[in-house]
């Protein structure tokens, strides 16, 4: 598993602790995102205009059996807390999300998200995605109210369930997303997962997934729907395509030859 390189993890000692110390065991999956509601995450992505490449890792044409490769899943060292930071300052929604003014644990939620992504091993753009599936909250200009940022990646969360208030607190929520998130992963790699890359499954659609990748094996495992076009894991990889492009065009990637 990946872990913060020295310059990058900025992040205390006394946070990553806090993390560690609310990492509450396995979180629940979820289902297709009830509280999403940016109408303009359904748009397709446009095509480049600069005759660049897509970013390296999400297909251009949504694959329900490939929704991302394993290295773009596991790639801690795609953004730094800065860069996070100036994509809060200045998101693909054109407006300023209140999550460049947030905290976790006292510190500026990018940094919070990316030392605790590179700790578990996955992607921070990937983790940013996720909150914005689930509850829209990337989006949002003002801090949501009630539920929205108490359960922001949906973890603890079972379909037509309660929460479990074991994961409220948007500090345990992203400890738990990107536990949780790696868990199914390493399950996919070792055999015994939920979802297994190349094992043919059915979806709550329901629909039969054989995933092609241990990222897309996580992925659903943590929600297994397929929902082209409305929701589920097609609008994590409509929404991921479109924060890779933005950060892109911001110049936080590498140029894709």
């Amino acid at each position: 598993m990946a872990v913060p390189t020295p310059a990058r993890a900025c992040l205390t000692t006394t946070l990553l602790a806090v993390l560690a110390a609310i990492a509450l065991g396995a979180c629940a999956e979820v289902g297709p995102y009830e509280d999403h509601d940016e109408a303009t995450d359904f748009d397709p992505v446009p095509e480049r205009g600069d005759g660049k490449a897509d970013v390296a890792g999400i297909p251009a044409v949504f694959d329900r059996h490939l929704v991302m490769s394993d290295a773009l899943f596991t790639d801690v060292e795609t953004v730094t807390a800065d860069e996070l930071q100036a994509f809060f300052e200045d998101t693909p929604y054109g407006n300023r999300s209140w999550l460049a003014d947030a905290t976790i644990a006292g510190v500026p939620a990018a940094e919070a998200i990316v030392v605790a992504s590179q700790a578990a091993g996955v992607n921070p753009v990937v983790m940013v995605a996720r909150m914005q599936v689930e509850k829209s909250l990337v989006s949002k200009t003002v801090r949501p109210t009630g539920s929205r940022v108490d359960y922001a990646f949906g973890c603890g969360c079972p379909d037509n369930r309660s929460c479990n208030t074991a994961y409220k607190g948007l500090d345990r929520q992203v400890q738990c997303a990107a536990t949780t998130l790696r868990r199914w992963y390493d399950g996919s790699v070792a055999g015994n997962g939920l979802w297994v890359m190349g094992r043919a499954k059915r979806t709550l659609d329901p629909l039969t997934v054989t995933p092609k990748s241990h990222a897309t094996s996580s992925l659903y495992a943590y929600t297994p729907w397929v929902l082209t076009g409305s929701g589920g894991n097609w609008l994590a990889w409509n929404v991921t395509r479109r924060y890779f492009r933005h950060l892109d065009e911001q110049g936080a990637l590498t140029p894709t030859e």
